[in-house]
């Protein structure tokens, strides 16, 4: 969650997605380029040394989920792995594996400039997506229709390792929220392109077993490629559903033979027509007395503060309070880490705002929203998954406050509060890996959650093979249609 940048999902994402263009077979399969520089023992541990301190020092909540010793235990030791000179991709593991220990779904290293720039152009990606289903792992995408392998064969290996030890390997530098496991998971699932290259660079190419739909087991040989995977046409709504509204970022549906709305919000993004869509969503509401909400926050990683917050005054009958804060006491800052000119900006803004509430060693900034005249009063029913984040779990957790039902799968976004709003830039000098590293703790309204858990479903509903036909959605439509 932070005020007018990309969230950390979408930005990995574009990075992907730019420059796949063809640039010649002698970089294409040139393995050891796509590791990185080469790191010298002395630059990898000054470089660690200079994470571990920013991370200390910068980040609100370094200590909220791991005690200051273990930490500090757990740096040393890998501090004490570096015995000579790594990859600039062995070494971005290990910053990784060290940032993972402070439990923070908004602090995150990633490979430096010259890294992507070295792999753009370049056929370097996987031909494949990949999807978490029961414990198994399953092909959910690919380039093109002429592969052995289809969607929904189940991937076994990856040139001769199991796909769950990779798996194994990736969650241990994965970052989330807390203790839960969903946004991980559902991170490396979006991300499982990029993480092949992290960890294998471009290999002349990739040999996939996998069990296809009559349960053979079969191995096939693949190339990396520029081609990006397919899409997949989206299931349609279920009957008697009506469309309203649509944009973007949202749309709108209503089926008025069971008096029920079903509000889809994909992202909570700063976008200039929020305020006039949802004004026109629960004016529509308003007019329907006695009407029941569906609220389908899937896939929504978060936004701007703002936007949410006043999505909630539709929803409340008293005032939305957005509490975040940071340490008051001084810290030992270093030349690596700097803010944008924006960020400096807004942080010089709520310097000078009236603090509502004073706690010695914290400096605490209150935003209030006021409900509106036409907020919905009927009976509300939120459905959540993995990637469920951010400024959208906040949100969750405020509705999981005020008796809204919940389906699907825990949020991948904590209960009790994230940290974001604004954030920190730390490029480190020797290897130029670089890492977001957020300002302020947030704090939710929630009395409820579990400490270092996501916003749990009263009723949870398994993911399917299958997604063609928006398994979860039916059922939730089952359930509160039979009421």
């Amino acid at each position: 969650m932070k005020k007018g940048n990309q969230m950390i999902l979408k930005q990995i994402l574009v990075i992907l997605l730019v420059g796949v263009a063809y640039s010649g077979n002698l970089l294409s399969q040139n393995t050891s380029f796509s590791r990185g520089k080469m790191l010298t023992k002395e630059n990898a541990i000054e470089d660690f040394g200079i994470l571990h301190s920013s991370l200390i020092n910068y980040h609100p909540a370094p200590f909220f989920y791991v005690n200051e010793v273990d930490f500090t235990t757990f740096y040393e030791s890998q501090k004490a792995s570096i015995t000579d000179s790594l990859s600039e991709m062995d070494f971005l593991f290990l910053c990784r594996k060290l940032v993972s220990q402070i439990r923070c779904g908004h602090t995150q290293a990633l490979p430096s400039d010259n890294w992507f720039a070295s792999v753009k152009g370049l056929d370097n990606q996987i031909p494949f997506e990949m999807k978490h289903v029961e414990g198994k792992i399953y092909i959910s995408n690919t380039v093109d229709d002429s592969l052995d392998f289809q969607i929904n064969d189940e991937l076994i290996s990856v040139n001769n390792r199991p796909v769950q030890d990779i798996i194994d390997e990736l969650l241990a530098m994965e970052t989330g929220d807390g203790f839960t496991q969903v946004f991980r998971n559902a991170l490396i699932e979006k991300r499982f392109g990029i993480y092949m290259l992290f960890l294998s660079g471009i290999p002349q190419e990739y040999v996939i077993e996998f069990r296809n739909s009559k349960g053979e087991i079969k191995q096939t040989a693949v190339q990396p490629t520029k081609k990006r995977a397919v899409e997949l046409v989206k299931p349609a709504l279920p009957d008697n559903l009506n469309k309203i509204l649509e944009t973007s970022w949202s749309s709108f549906s209503f089926d008025s033979e069971a008096n029920l709305g079903y509000l889809r919000i994909r992202s909570f993004m700063e976008k200039k027509e929020y305020k006039k869509y949802y004004k026109q969503v629960f004016k529509y509401l308003k007019q329907h007395p006695n009407s029941k909400l569906i609220i389908d926050l899937r896939e929504n990683s978060g936004g701007d503060f703002r936007h949410g917050n006043r999505f909630l005054t539709y929803l409340s009958s008293e005032k939305v309070l957005l509490n975040f804060e940071r340490p008051g006491k001084k810290r030992t800052e270093n030349e690596y880490v700097k803010y944008s000119g924006w960020d400096k900006l807004v942080q010089f803004a709520f310097a000078i705002k009236p603090r509502k509430y004073k706690a010695e060693g914290q400096i605490t900034e209150t935003f209030t929203y006021r409900p509106k005249k036409n907020a919905f009063k009927g009976k509300l029913y939120v459905i959540t998954n993995g990637i469920t984040f951010s400024q959208a779990a906040l949100v969750s957790s405020h509705l999981r406050e005020h008796g809204a039902v919940f389906f699907g799968q825990e949020t991948g976004g904590a209960e009790l509060g994230c940290n974001g709003i604004l954030t920190y830039k730390l490029v480190l000098p020797n290897s130029g890996i670089k890492l977001d590293i957020p300002a302020y703790h947030v704090k939710s309204n929630s009395t409820k959650g579990e400490f270092g858990r996501g916003v749990k479903p009263d009723f949870p509903i398994a993911l399917t093979v299958d997604n063609t036909i928006d398994h979860t959605l039916m059922e939730v439509l089952r359930i509160v249609r039979n009421n």
